[in-house]
């Protein structure tokens, strides 16, 4: 049975609000096909710079910054993550795939949190509980949309249909359950274009 939140259509306007924001990763996958790998990881690392500089401003008191979550007020933002995940990932993965992985991010992830956004329970991360996974409608809808994106990406990337359906699995995994390190949570802005990128190139290691 899908639940729906009863404040669904509050929570669909501020996810709005937050992913139009995140969709602003858009600019990295961009950035790696207009001006190649390693200006993009300068940008992207200038990027965190300014980004910690930020946040720590935010932690102790002197900055608002509206698009932060109710339970990220006392601890590292997402969107910190977010900027420190593309950086690993456009150092570690050839080109391609770090592309159609920072696609995911941006664009798969956006439609996993609008679906999220009015259901109950969609946030496992917050409730510390390990290993949970998000309610399955959310989880089918990311694994569709990054296996849409990986075929709508694959004219410029060239990755072959079993390459994106790996890093489709990736995402899906990173953004679906509720990862710990200690008792620590990853937060999925990080891991959805790594576990992407390492599936992907697992599988074209495989059939080269």
């Amino acid at each position: 049975m899908i639940d729906i939140t009863p404040y669904w259509r509050t929570n669909l306007v501020r996810e709005l609000k937050r992913k139009s924001i995140h969709i602003t990763g858009l600019s990295v996958p961009i950035s790696i096909l207009i001006f190649g790998k390693v200006y993009t990881a300068i940008f992207v690392a200038m990027a965190l710079v300014v980004a910690l500089a930020l946040e720590a401003g935010r932690l102790r008191g002197r900055i608002n910054l509206p698009a932060v979550r109710d339970h990220e007020q006392e601890k590292v933002a997402g969107y910190i993550y977010y900027i420190l995940g593309s950086l690993v990932t456009v150092i570690v993965f050839r080109p391609m795939i770090a592309v159609a992985a920072m696609l995911m991010l941006s664009l798969g992830d956006a439609v996993s949190g609008l679906v999220g956004s009015v259901l109950v329970n969609a946030n496992v991360r917050a409730r510390n509980e390990k290993w949970r996974f998000k309610p399955f409608p959310i989880v089918a809808s990311m694994f569709l949309a990054c296996l849409a994106i990986g075929f709508l990406s694959s004219g410029i990337t060239h990755l072959p249909w079993q390459v994106y359906l790996c890093g489709a699995v990736g995402a899906t995994v990173a953004d679906s359950m509720a990862l710990f390190v200690g008792n620590r949570g990853l937060d999925d802005n990080l891991t959805i274009p790594i576990f992407s990128g390492f599936m992907m190139s697992i599988s074209l290691g495989f059939m080269v």
